[in-house]
């Protein structure tokens, strides 16, 4: 369905993220701010093992 690798994985950080966020924080500044905490890492983390992973090709 989806046929970007990068947007598809994007869209699932997001997902994940809003739902930790939700389920670990009980306020709304702190939910936000470790949605966004979280998601930069998963995004930069994914492109860095991309990165690492194209290296060896």
């Amino acid at each position: 369905m989806l046929k970007s690798h990068l947007f598809s994985m994007v869209l699932y950080s997001a997902f994940v993220c809003i739902v930790l966020a939700l389920i670990r924080r009980n306020e709304k500044k702190s939910q936000i701010r470790y949605a966004l905490s979280l998601f930069l890492i998963m995004v930069l983390g994914a492109f860095i093992f991309g990165w690492f992973m194209f290296l060896f090709i």
